[in-house]
């Protein structure tokens, strides 16, 4: 039982089961057990609200996609297309904190005994499907970031042999998470109540979610060999986001781009009939968020994004104007999609006008320029601080379900101009842009607007990673807006020069003609220090002067398939040497 020598070390490899405070998880004479515990339906609800606080995280970034330009937060997939700077000998992850969720979860499923329950079969199942809703979605971020893990289906021990076992394939543990949404979306109760609780349509849309990405990834990545299982998972995605349709209990919020972006910054969604399930922050509870930060604080957004954004009439946006120059800063923003200035901080925002009064946002230029302000809360009231934010945040709305329908059924070849007017144009009317018709790009449009409309909500990562686009869209070096030339330029729209961006702090002619006190006032931004080497920040023309604004980071961005997954770290293969890199990390 050599093995067994090294329990200690390989427990805390994968699971580090018994690390577990809590107390019904301990098992000495003096203290109460699972059997004790689990009697009626309230003991496995006390349990089971774990699961939201450590699962439920809500996104309001796209950091490490093509929508930001950079980012000064650690970030895998930053580190590994700038340097290749991810190894197994230093990422993270994999760890005994994330497995022991894993480990709760199983070990309310274990512990359910009917027999010795005083619970209705109904309130029974409920909770169960509670458990394997949050066990699916446990596993299918596994599945997205590794490809193949090892599939436990139990509360594990230190003296089970399976913990040591190989991955299991990919196709067993898409299956197995598959079985446990469909159990959740058929099971868990359909009652929404104040939408802070999974209910049935939140599995449902979680299951449409991880059907749509799978039945993706199998179609693009064709070296996977599962391409004639995808339209398996189109199928499943679109029958779950129909059942959700005929509830006729959803709506998109609103009418008109205010009420688009007050979906992100909202006190209280309970209400709200496009939301699913959402986060709720109170400060009567002592819970915020920390949703003040995507304003000029980590990241900016990119020009890739800006320009995805269409024309108010329909048109693709264009940099160039009839006379051949490039827009300026102001004009970007002239007649484009209403959402676009609901997520960029466009000329003339103000962060706070009942405190600063006429005190206008100039953009962060080290980031590029453009700005976020989707889900920056609009009132002082509810921005306090770091993790003082008072807003609630969605987690599953219905603009999402349409938009997975719409993907599915184009990708399926099943897509009616009926689809289309019931999902992707429904979202585009309640801002007033036009409606898109079927054409030979139907897909690329849908795709657009799914950018467009979920844009900073953290799901541009994973469609680059499900189309296999990365080589395409993340091994490209990041862009910003366009610099006409060393100057001054108007970024809030008054008329008035507010950045300047000039070669070096010793060269301030491109500036000189302006009056003492506006040059002394304006932000001035530099390619070069005062050691004549680079700042964060350069121009792509090749005069240097003039171009799009680019990142030295970026400068040996260089994309590897292997970069769709992430390595496991190299300590968990050597206590268990059954495991295997991802590909490519071998």
């Amino acid at each position: 039982m050599k093995k067994y020598i090294v329990s200690t070390v390989a427990f805390v490899f994968l699971l580090a089961f018994v690390s577990c405070e809590d107390f019904l998880e301990r098992s000495p004479k003096t203290s109460i057990t699972a059997k004790d515990y689990f009697k009626v339906a309230s003991d496995l609800e006390t349990y089971s609200n774990r699961f939201y606080q450590e699962q439920f995280d809500p996104l309001y970034d796209d950091v490490g996609s093509d929508n930001v330009t950079i980012s000064t937060n650690s970030n895998t997939m930053y580190s590994m297309v700038n340097s290749n700077g991810i190894t197994s000998s230093n990422v993270g992850d994999w760890n005994t904190s994330d497995w022991t969720k894993l480990r709760r979860i199983n070990y309310l499923l274990d512990n359910i005994h009917p027999e010795e329950m005083s619970i209705a079969e109904v309130d029974l199942n409920h909770y169960i499907g509670i458990a394997k809703f949050f066990r699916g979605d446990y596993y299918y971020n596994k599945v997205k970031k590794y490809n193949s893990v090892p599939f436990y289906n139990k509360a594990m021990t230190d003296t089970d042999e399976d913990l040591y076992k190989p991955a299991d394939p990919r196709e067993l543990v898409v299956d197995s998470v598959i079985s446990d949404l469909e159990f959740a979306a058929t099971h868990i109760k359909p009652a929404i109540g104040q939408r802070t609780r999974i209910n049935q349509y939140a599995a449902l849309a979680l299951l449409a979610r991880v059907c749509l990405h799978e039945a993706t990834y199998r179609k693009y990545h064709t070296e996977m060999g599962l391409t004639a299982s995808a339209n398996t998972f189109f199928d499943k995605a679109i029958a779950a986001c129909q059942k959700i349709i005929d509830s006729e209990l959803f709506e998109l919020y609103g009418s008109g781009a205010k009420d688009y972006g007050a979906l992100f910054c909202m006190s209280k969604l309970r209400d709200n009939k496009e939301i699913l399930l959402f986060a709720e922050y109170d400060q009567a509870l002592g819970k915020g968020n920390n949703t003040h930060s995507v304003l000029g604080t980590y990241w900016g957004l990119s020009r890739s994004l800006m320009e995805t954004y269409q024309m108010a009439d329909g048109t693709d946006f264009s940099y160039i104007k009839p006379d051949g120059t490039y827009k300026t800063y102001v004009e970007l923003f002239k007649d484009r999609d209403p959402r676009f200035a609901e997520t960029f901080a466009y000329p003339g925002f103000n962060v706070s006008p009942e405190i600063e009064g006429n005190s206008l946002y100039i953009p962060k230029i080290t980031f590029g320029g453009l700005d976020q302000i989707k889900f920056y809360p609009k009132e002082t009231s509810k921005r306090l601080g770091w993790g003082m934010n008072y807003t609630s945040l969605p987690l599953f709305r219905y603009a999402e379900v349409l938009l997975i329908y719409a993907e599915a059924k184009a990708e399926r070849g099943t897509l009616s101009q009926a689809d289309l007017d019931q999902s992707v144009n429904l979202i585009r009317n309640r801002v007033g842009m036009p409606p898109i018709s079927l054409s030979s790009n139907i897909l690329n449009d849908i795709r657009r607007e799914r950018r467009v409309e979920l844009a900073c909500e953290g799901f541009r990562k994973d469609d680059v990673m499900r189309w296999a686009k990365g080589r395409e869209l993340m091994g490209v070096k990041p862009q910003g807006i366009y610099i006409h030339g060393y100057g001054a330029y108007d970024v809030t729209g008054d008329g008035e020069p507010d950045v300047a961006i000039l070669h070096d702090a010793g060269d301030l002619s491109p500036i000189a003609h302006l009056p003492a006190d506006v040059q002394a006032k304006i932000e001035k931004e530099f390619l070069y220090n005062e050691n004549n080497s680079r700042t964060s920040i350069y121009l792509s023309n090749a005069d240097g002067k003039s171009g799009f604004m680019e990142f030295v980071t970026s400068e040996n961005r260089k994309w590897e398939d292997k970069f769709y997954y992430v390595p496991i770290p190299k300590q968990q293969l050597l206590l268990n040497p059954n495991l295997k890199q991802p590909p490519g990390w071998d």
